[in-house]
């Protein structure tokens, strides 16, 4: 049946409906992530990509790699020793392909997805099905391949052509290829691998910075279980796609929160370096007081920024160095502190120290 021909008939459900739009204002609401992520962009995207290294590794027989050595191979890209560890350096390699490609829009047809499942478990030992799909009808009997290239080509029409929404044609590809199994082997790793793969390709780019992978693996059962219930008689009825576009669209709006609390701790740790918030831990400080408790509350501000902060406030009289070099003591002048308690064993101490390292 053509689950794709249906859609000029389709009404969506309103709920789905609601969950589509909220898809999109939470895309526009972070359109201008990678300028509020700043410097720790790649740091960012390469603990996604381990993720999802990590999750997509299940769907392989490497079971007998300990948790230790599955760490080193993806983030220290140690050498792979067997062919179970090369399997999980080359999911990174087509991990990595994939988002090339989608950056750049190129379609997919089988044969892509067939070398990506084949460059991961090493040879060509998978190859296309050469089965036919069953159905009660003997003369509408025709072989699972051609039905997948056809499917994956309607898919591709409908999506540059703009006859419905993205995300749900993607759930349909999805569940044609969990159905038809067109490959000898490693289905499900083809699936999720064109699942993913189709998701980048409409842009979603919440999953350059949150894993799919890691995701998809927390509702992974719910999932298979919506896509059988929707695929009963599979060869002779349309798909039921609503339960299972409903868990993915959930699935991307997982990822978007998630991103945004990645963005609002970038920003939070973007102000610790910014004068202005130096500047109100000073004036929250003892009377008396070293940069090291300066660095205390801000381990990540660099040194030029506290100096610079320092040699303001001394510039515009509100704080005095009581001598030189890093340990200095510096004191706020009354006017301008808000803690007035001076603990005295506390700076007869700092001064003893100041004094022998001069």
């Amino acid at each position: 049946m053509d689950n794709f021909e249906v859609l000029n008939h389709y009404s969506i459900p309103s709920d789905i409906l609601m969950d589509m739009l909220e898809t999109y204002r939470l895309i526009g609401e972070t359109t201008n992530c990678e300028e509020i992520l700043g410097d720790r962009e790649p740091f960012i995207k390469k603990s996604a990509l381990t993720k999802d290294v990590y999750y997509l590794a299940k769907f392989l027989p490497v079971a007998n790699i300990s948790q230790f050595r599955m760490q080193q191979l993806i983030e220290k890209d140690a050498t792979p020793k067997n062919k179970e560890e090369q399997m999980v350096a080359r999911t990174k390699q087509i991990l990595l392909r994939l988002d090339q490609n989608a950056a750049a829009n190129y379609p997919f047809n089988g044969s892509d997805i067939l070398d990506a499942i084949n460059t991961i478990v090493g040879k060509r030992v998978v190859t296309f099905s050469k089965e036919v799909l069953p159905s009660k009808r003997k003369v509408d009997q025709i072989s699972i391949r051609l039905l997948y290239e056809r499917m994956l080509e309607k898919y591709h029409l409908f999506l540059t052509q703009k006859r419905f929404e993205a995300i749900f044609l993607s759930v349909i590809c999805y569940m044609e290829i969990v159905n038809l199994k067109p490959y000898t082997d490693f289905n499900n790793l083809g699936a999720i691998l064109a699942l993913y793969y189709m998701l980048r390709l409409v842009k979603l780019n919440v999953f350059k910075y949150v894993s799919f992978m890691a995701l998809f693996d927390k509702v992974k059962e719910e999932v298979e279980d919506t896509v059988l219930k929707g695929s009963i008689n599979f060869a002779d009825n349309y798909l039921q796609v609503a339960d299972t576009a409903r868990l993915i669209f959930k699935l991307i709006h997982n990822a978007y929160h998630e991103l945004n609390s990645i963005i609002k701790d970038c920003y939070y740790k973007s102000r610790a370096f910014k004068s202005d918030v130096i500047e109100e831990t000073i004036k929250n400080l003892p009377i008396y007081f070293t940069k090291d408790d300066i660095r205390r509350a801000h381990p990540e501000a660099s040194d030029s920024t506290i100096n610079r902060t320092l040699f303001k406030l001394r510039d515009l009289n509100q704080i005095t160095p009581l001598g030189k070099g890093r340990n200095a003591i510096w004191h706020k002048n009354p006017e301008y502190s808000d803690n007035q308690f001076v603990d005295n064993a506390i700076i007869s101490d700092r001064l003893k120290k100041e004094t022998n390292n001069d």
